[in-house]
């Protein structure tokens, strides 16, 4: 598994998170989203509004979520993997994690 249950701690303490994808001319788009929840190596969002994030989604489906808490002292993870929109969710799947803090 990728997202270990440390991580994944982590991912669901964070009072935010936030998600980075790339539009079509290699811009990164970077959004603070809600909270995510976490299922395997899927970390699950509810979407509201997101229309630049869901455009870049359709040409590239690189994505990247960066969660961090203060819960038991500093503790900060940066996930890469690919994302999806279906219905109201955006489903990012990992496929690295790299501590930051």
């Amino acid at each position: 598994m990728i997202i270990s249950e440390d991580v994944k701690k982590v991912l669901e303490g964070s009072a935010f998170l936030s998600i980075v994808t790339v539009d079509s001319n290699g811009t990164p788009h970077p959004i603070i989203v809600g909270k995510g929840e976490v299922s395997d190596d899927k970390v699950v969002f509810g979407i509201y509004k997101m229309e630049e994030t869901r455009k870049n989604l359709e040409t590239n489906s690189s994505a990247w979520v960066v969660g961090a808490t203060k819960d038991g002292g500093p503790k900060g993870y940066r996930l890469a993997g690919t994302a999806t929109t279906q219905d109201k969710q955006l489903i990012f799947t990992a496929a690295s994690v790299e501590a930051l803090i």
